[in-house]
This record gives C-alpha cells, sequence and structure tokens, in this order.
C-alpha cells in the first residue's frame, strides 16, 4: 500500500506539471514562436468556442487522469473496471501526430518541452503502479 501510495503522489505530481508547464514550442516560418501548455491550450479552445476540441482535451488529459488518480485510493470496484488507462493521455498522441506534421512540412517546426516529459513521465509511473496494483491483487487471490 505505502509503493501505490507513493507512486500515486508521483503521478499526480508530474500530473500537475505537466497540464501547467510548458509543454512545446510552434516555431511558424522561423520567425513566430509560441509555447503552450495543456492548460493555456484549453483556454485558448474555449474561448475561441471551440468545444470539442478543448472537451476533448478537457476530458481525455485532465479529467480521466484525475479520476484514474483518485481510483488508487477509493476502493471502487466499479471505477476500476473501468480501465481508465486507456483512454487516458491522448493528449500525447494528439502531439505525436502534431510532431509527425511538422517533420513533413516546411513552415512549422515543434520543439517539446518540459510538460510533455513530465506527463509522459506521469503516463509511466500510472502503468507502473496499475502493473504493480494488478500484480498484487493477483497474489492476494
Amino acid at each position: 500500500m505505502l509503493i501505490t501510495t507513493i507512486f500515486t503522489a508521483t503521478e499526480a505530481i508530474l500530473l500537475f506539471l505537466g497540464i501547467f508547464s510548458p509543454f512545446a514550442r510552434i516555431q511558424e516560418f522561423w520567425i513566430f514562436e509560441e509555447e503552450f501548455s495543456i492548460f493555456s491550450l484549453l483556454l485558448s479552445l474555449l474561448d475561441q468556442q471551440n468545444f470539442l476540441l478543448g472537451g476533448t482535451i478537457l476530458a481525455f488529459g485532465v479529467l480521466i487522469p484525475f479520476i484514474r488518480l483518485c481510483t488508487n485510493w477509493i476502493p471502487s470496484d466499479k471505477l476500476k473496471n473501468l480501465n481508465l488507462h486507456k483512454l487516458a493521455m491522448i493528449d500525447i498522441f494528439l502531439i505525436s501526430f502534431l510532431i509527425f506534421s511538422s517533420q513533413a512540412s516546411f513552415f512549422f517546426e515543434i520543439n517539446l518541452l518540459q510538460g510533455f516529459y513530465f506527463l509522459f513521465g506521469s503516463l509511466v509511473v500510472s502503468f507502473l503502479n496499475h502493473w504493480i496494483a494488478k500484480g498484487r491483487d493477483n497474489v492476494n487471490e
């Protein structure tokens, strides 16, 4: 139980840092540069009334990872059976698609910043925590 608590606390800290730290820097036409975090991107999308994309990032990048964190402390089989690991961190997929498209374009370039690595670290810790808890549950059966 102590290991789960340590992993969950580490995951929460990394998730928080990943959401609020600069995530990427986009450079367009070698002139314009812009840094953004998941939080600033979310606010910008909602401000521009792009509710579908903003809601998708809010749900899969913030709410589901937060709910997944809560399932480590709340002993609810219903929440654990949802298997939220498969749904979380779609924003990592989206940024990887953006990076791929920047590699094929001469007009913009993307550089990953510390927020991406914090989110990726949170994802790794989450999977380790899930794997250890699952192994512990199999031993107890």
